[in-house]
């Protein structure tokens, strides 16, 4: 069993969420990068989100994707229950990369897919999808910094650029947790601070294990008298 504890973490908000399948499906491809060589569509399992901080609502999630670099797992999609996730991957699949469609580029470079369901029960948590928040975990500076932009992805996209409030504030004891167990891998995300914007409408976790160098954010940023990040 192969236990993750840092990736390229990313979660669908509400169904069919076609800018996180997009962002997903694409991001890393640019300057003739392959980020990855196959995914996986792993329906009917159970991915549990706890947090410390009882007014976020991120619920547990019930499908997911891994995207696999030379057998390893380097990205990871938590999906919800009532996605159509087909309809959702050729959404992705046909949007325009270059001068080609990226299923195009998906062709060329081989990328394969496997499909897989655990055929577990659904587990829910006491979050309400409804008020449901725009996760974006972080594992590394540069996606941060795009993140803090208002972005989903490292690549120079518009995906998650809808939503109108990019001001952040730093909430160092914010803790999230994801934990996904599947028949291959045993996936522990923790998350220990976070940059949360003023409408409460996303949330940028930072992922412990990662790339981010979580002291030296903390010592950067600072909570002014109105929760504004000062850095």
């Amino acid at each position: 069993m192969n236990t993750i504890k840092t990736i390229d973490l990313w979660t669908e908000q509400f169904e069919n969420h076609i800018d996180c399948f997009n962002g997903a499906f694409v991001d890393g491809f640019e300057n003739g990068n392959i980020p990855f060589d196959s995914y996986k569509v792993i329906r009917n399992c159970n991915c549990i989100i706890t947090t410390n901080y009882p007014d976020l609502n991120i619920t547990n999630k019930h499908n997911a994707i891994i995207f696999y670099k030379d057998g390893l797992p380097v990205r990871l999609m938590v999906i919800n229950r009532l996605t159509d996730i087909e309809q959702c991957i050729e959404s992705a699949l046909n949007q325009s990369f270059g001068n080609k469609l990226l299923r195009n580029i998906y062709q060329i470079f081989g990328i394969k897919r496997i499909d897989v369901d655990l055929k577990q029960i659904p587990l829910y948590n006491q979050s309400n999808h409804q008020q449901e928040i725009d996760v974006g975990s972080c594992d590394r500076p540069n996606l941060l910094e795009s993140m803090l932009e208002g972005s989903y992805t490292q690549s120079d996209t518009n995906y998650g650029k809808s939503n109108s409030d990019s001001n952040y504030s730093f909430f160092p004891n914010i803790n999230i947790q994801y934990e996904l167990l599947t028949e291959e891998e045993h996936f522990i995300i923790q998350h220990s601070c976070a940059f949360l914007n003023d409408n409460m409408t996303r949330i940028i976790p930072l992922q412990e294990n990662s790339l981010l160098n979580i002291e030296e954010i903390s010592s950067q940023f600072t909570l002014t008298d109105g929760n504004k990040k000062k850095k």
